[in-house]
């Protein structure tokens, strides 16, 4: 028996504005659930993918800020977010709102001042990559929202006794 789990935590990094500002999830932990060793070994590909899973992520400030979120992870693996030591998510962002009206998004550094790329409704996120709310420029409000929808697979195969995989998100803000 497998069981799989995703564990976020929000962290905030200050920025120059004066504006108190926090980070909420809709889930701090994210399951599948347990897997049986049947479900595993019927896969014949390299990977058995999970069902896609979706938490949202709200950031809300006392006075209007540029916001930027950035999710992380402690191990990558194969340009992927891991999933326990042999499994990996893919994580879209998606439905981005500021002070409730949508925007697009846009990939960001942690020290690019402007984003650097075109803007779009849904964005893969990708390792040591954020994302910048954009309504034709970077987008300023007390309020926004983004959903994140994770993909997740891990290698199928004969597990003998019951073990856990944890994935861990960690989601920095940013806002200035």
């Amino acid at each position: 028996m497998k069981k799989i789990v995703l564990m976020v935590a929000l962290l905030a990094i200050s920025g120059r504005g004066w504006a108190e500002c926090q980070i909420f999830a809709s889930q701090q932990k994210v399951s599948w659930g347990n897997l049986s060793p049947a479900e595993r070994q019927q896969v014949k590909g390299p990977l058995l993918s999970l069902p896609e899973k979706q938490f949202q992520v709200r950031v809300v400030c006392s006075e209007p800020q540029r916001i930027r979120l950035f999710p992380g992870s402690d191990r990558v693996q194969n340009g992927t977010f891991a999933l326990g030591a042999d499994g990996e998510m893919q994580i879209v962002a998606s439905h981005a709102l500021v002070d409730d009206k949508p925007v697009r998004l846009a990939p960001v550094n942690l020290a690019d001042v402007l984003p650097h790329s075109s803007d779009s409704e849904n964005l893969a996120i990708l390792p040591h990559q954020g994302l910048a709310f954009m309504d034709g420029s970077e987008t300023y409000g007390k309020t926004a929202t983004v959903t994140f929808t994770v993909r997740s697979a891990i290698k199928p195969g004969a597990i003998v006794e019951r073990t856990t995989w944890r994935g861990n998100l960690k989601i920095k803000m940013d806002v200035r």
